[in-house]
């Protein structure tokens, strides 16, 4: 493991970054606004430091968009990045009191230094993928904004009011045409970005080959592993999607049932969910499994859950070894 000089915590918002300065035990801080003209201002500021790029760490809490500025300046310097979830570092420092930004920076910078057994460098996702992801998320955005008009539609259709369910259906009309239109083109247009990545598009056929396995998916499941470049490993990577049965024991006192985690990528799950309940219709051998276990006493949530876990491990095997999947009953 490389030794770091200096740790850098970092605590971004839309407008503004903290950075907390950790060397030697003390700490300085300075703020910075969050645009071209603070990462001139950030270069200066850490030439003025003296540090060397080689061994400087920087530590930021994951915040989507708003790191980009950020994330890419450094790693046009070459400076190693490390980008973890708030609660990670939440429960990793000691109770404290009290909340602002200049404290989050401080705190963050501690724990980068503190914690480098945990450490991930952050890798930047190649140009395709990127814009696959914010495609991707315009789409799930859509889909919300498809439910919000949909729902008090059925609504007075479960109490028997069709007049009005149907009033209201004639009056978004219009607007509900214009989303499924605009879904449509959304995922043509994910696809054609796609396949313009010879690399993507090859994950992408052996993960939907997994019998279960949809456009929605597998295309959420490559943004979330970075094009399964990161949680390679089953394991790892149902921990993250939430999926991962833990067994919840202590002394001979506790003897709780083995459940997963409510950790986990709520998307991810869901997506598995539904994934799951396809492949028990569509897969031979899924199928037979969730059917023997049932039979057996076994809890239908719970063998669901081992649906999904089966289906991460089988696309997994695909990618890596770069072979779609043969259904042997099919």
């Amino acid at each position: 493991m490389k030794h770091y000089t200096d740790f850098f915590g970092v605590d971004v918002s839309k407008k503004t970054i903290d950075i907390s300065h950790f060397q030697n035990e003390i700490l300085t801080h300075h703020q910075f606004s969050n645009d071209a003209t603070g990462m001139k201002e950030v270069l200066k500021w850490l030439e003025e430091l003296n540090v060397n790029f080689e061994y400087t760490l920087f530590c930021m809490e994951a915040t989507g968009i708003y790191c980009y500025q950020l994330t890419t300046f450094l790693q046009d310097k070459n400076i190693d990045t490390w980008v973890e979830h708030a609660l990670q570092i939440k429960k990793a420092m000691p109770l404290a009191r009290g909340k602002n930004d200049k404290v989050d920076s401080k705190r963050i910078a501690v724990y980068a230094s503190k914690n480098l057994d945990r450490l991930r460098l952050f890798k930047p996702m190649n140009t395709a993928l990127e814009k696959i992801k914010h495609l991707a998320t315009l789409r799930e955005r859509l889909v919300e904004t498809q439910k919000r008009l949909i729902v008090p539609i059925k609504e007075f259709e479960e109490i028997g009011d069709i007049a009005m369910a149907k009033l209201l259906a004639k009056s978004i009309k219009k607007s509900a045409d214009a989303i499924d239109k605009d879904l449509i083109n959304l995922e043509k247009k994910i696809i054609e970005v796609l396949y313009e990545d010879e690399k993507l598009s090859k994950k992408y056929e052996f993960a939907k080959s997994v019998v279960g396995i949809g456009f929605v998916t597998a295309i959420n499941l490559m943004i979330h592993t970075n094009g399964f470049t990161e949680m390679n490993d089953v394991r790892k990577l149902a921990c993250y999607c939430g999926v991962a049965p833990f067994e919840y024991s202590s002394g001979s006192s506790v003897r709780g049932k083995t459940k997963v985690h409510f950790m986990g990528n709520k998307k991810l799950k869901c997506n598995l969910h539904m994934a799951s309940l396809s492949a028990i219709k569509l897969d031979h051998d899924i199928k037979a499994y969730y059917e023997r276990k049932v039979a057996e006493g076994k809890n239908k949530m719970s063998v669901l859950n081992a649906v999904r876990n089966k289906l991460l491990a089988r696309v997994l095997s695909c990618v890596n070894n770069g072979k779609e999947y043969v259904n042997k009953a099919a």
